[in-house]
């Protein structure tokens, strides 16, 4: 499959570092963060994608969770687990994420 890319957001110089398509990915995220969102490029789907994000490094600290998109993108946001408000990413976390279109 398609793999997705970084469209903005996840920091300066994120990557997608693996892929199996849009099925499971992981998304490493760069370094200055001073935001809480990201947004990805996927390829089209018929109505919009819904996806699942892991924060493989700081899971304790860091809930990230898709908050929005369309037929051709993904935006999540991440969470502090301690107050549930919006909080800027961390240099160098690893989110896996696993999507589905519909």
């Amino acid at each position: 499959g398609t793999a997705p890319t970084i469209a903005s957001g996840f920091c300066t110089t994120p990557a997608i570092s693996a892929s199996n398509g849009t099925a499971a990915f992981t998304v490493t995220l760069g370094t200055a963060c001073g935001a809480s969102t990201g947004t990805l490029t996927m390829p089209a789907a018929t109505t919009g994608w819904v996806c699942s994000f892991y924060n493989v490094t700081t899971p304790a600290s860091n809930v990230p969770d898709q908050t929005g998109g369309t037929t051709t993108t993904v935006t999540v946001t991440n969470y502090a687990r301690t107050t549930g408000l919006a909080s800027n990413w961390t240099d160098s976390e690893v989110l896996r994420v696993k999507c589905m279109a519909y």
